[in-house]
């Protein structure tokens, strides 16, 4: 059977229902995220505080306008609480309607203010702590963001080389800055992994052994952020002394999450072992299954090229201790942006989080860009506990997310230029028959 004769139509339909998937995920981890979010300061006002006689029962955020005269001028328009009124009645309603009939806007003395470790209590709103926001971390974060991308090209080079496969450290670059740009703003069914195995093939005329060091490049990366998450995970469960000013115990769930990631990470050391070590590959069967399965030629190719990385153990160990570095260069780019909006999280939180995060965001079912579920994880990990507000882990995703496109666009120079213009599907189905 040709490729052209296999039907499409069920193809197609797995992916409208996989995006589908994607687009409601995001549109709940969305909804989830603003709905939690302010855009502009708040102060709280303390319950017992009088406004005209009206009593506030319950300490309720009301927006800060500005200050005026030393005093909070604040928005009550709309604001709905519960107050006791000079008749000794209860109600609950809007504050500049009846029967309560405050202003619309007042000028509230200090003494009617929360007050937290003697500092008045002010939540900024998203619009505000992004216009403060630190130049100094900011501009660090974006630095160390781009790290992982000359990590992992010299990675993938030493794939390359392996197969007998050699390229200049600057082609690998360029084809890995032209990938990463089609995967973030040209995202369909030829994704940036594919176009990198594409023209990689055409330079190298060998296509299928291209494809090998992409996917395995791949796995390497995996396998390395798992790593580094359950040394994180394992070493916050441990209470290993880490500063913790302002934080409280580990989520319970990261004790489920670490056995997640800890079984995830034994079964593929298990069929690493048992796919590369000849003995047990012997034993299995696996060669005779393989040579009897009506197999496509493809992956016949790549199961020898796959099996040439069995006489590279220790350049496969050193691949996998360079990956480790690169994933963690997110956490600790997160904790910079984390300084640069002020919070209060220790560095040992942001190294597990974030690990966790990246993680959850690899799947295949997330959205690009983790678009939703980023922002909702995000959310739930630093919010839960207190220490920072929901604008600031909002803040957070959104520095995750846009400061590495500044270095994606980088690719778009060579796609401008039309040297490397976007394949299409069938030219991978070509090249893979090849």
């Amino acid at each position: 059977m040709t490729m052209a004769s296999v039907n499409p139509q069920p193809h197609r339909l797995r992916r409208l229902l996989l995006l589908s998937v994607k687009i409601f995920i995001a549109g709940v981890g969305l909804w989830y995220v603003i709905s939690q979010i302010s855009w502009h300061d708040r102060v709280f006002v303390s319950a017992g505080s009088r406004i005209r006689g009206v009593a506030i029962m319950d300490t309720v955020p009301v927006r800060l306008l500005n200050w005026q005269n030393g005093m909070p001028r604040v928005l009550l328009a709309g604001q709905k609480l519960t107050v006791r009124l000079a008749s000794g009645r209860v109600v609950t309603g809007a504050a500049d309607r009846p029967p309560i009939n405050w202003p619309r806007v007042a000028s509230l003395p200090l003494a009617d203010l929360t007050y937290t470790h003697g500092r008045l209590e002010i939540r900024r709103g998203l619009f505000s702590l992004i216009r403060s926001a630190k130049t100094g971390p900011l501009l660090a974060a974006l630095l160390l963001l781009g790290l992982p991308t000359f990590i992992t090209t010299w990675r993938w080079r030493k794939l390359l080389a392996v197969q007998g496969l050699y390229l200049t450290y600057g082609k690998c670059l360029t084809l890995t800055f032209v990938g990463q740009f089609y995967s973030t703003f040209l995202p369909g069914s030829v994704s940036g992994d594919v176009v990198k195995v594409i023209y990689t093939g055409r330079i190298t005329a060998q296509p299928t052994k291209v494809a090998v060091t992409v996917l395995l490049d791949r796995g390497l990366g995996l396998i390395a952020l798992m790593i580094v998450a359950l040394l994180a995970i394992t070493a916050l469960l441990l209470d290993i002394p880490w500063p913790r000013r302002g934080w409280t115990s580990p989520d319970p769930l990261l004790i489920h999450i670490f056995w997640v990631i800890g079984v995830a990470l034994s079964l593929a050391c298990t069929g690493a072992i048992l796919y590369f070590y000849r003995p047990l590959r012997h034993r299995l069967g696996m060669d005779a299954l393989l040579e009897r399965l009506p197999l496509p030629e493809f992956i016949k190719q790549a199961d020898q090229s796959l099996q040439v990385y069995r006489g590279y153990i220790p350049l496969m160990g050193l691949l996998v201790l360079a990956s480790m570095f690169s994933q963690s260069v997110l956490p600790v780019a997160a904790w910079l942006l984390g300084q640069a909006f002020t919070m209060h999280v220790p560095f040992a939180t942001f190294m597990v989080y974030i690990t966790v995060v990246a993680l959850a965001v690899s799947l295949p079912i997330v959205p690009p860009s983790g678009l939703g579920v980023l922002d909702a994880l995000l959310l739930y990990f630093f919010v839960t506990h207190g220490a920072d507000s929901a604008n600031q882990a909002f803040a957070l995703a959104q520095g995750l997310r846009f400061l590495p496109l500044l270095w994606t666009i980088i690719g778009a120079y060579w796609v401008v230029r039309g040297k490397f213009p976007r394949p299409i599907a069938t030219q991978w189905s070509a090249a893979t028959e090849t």
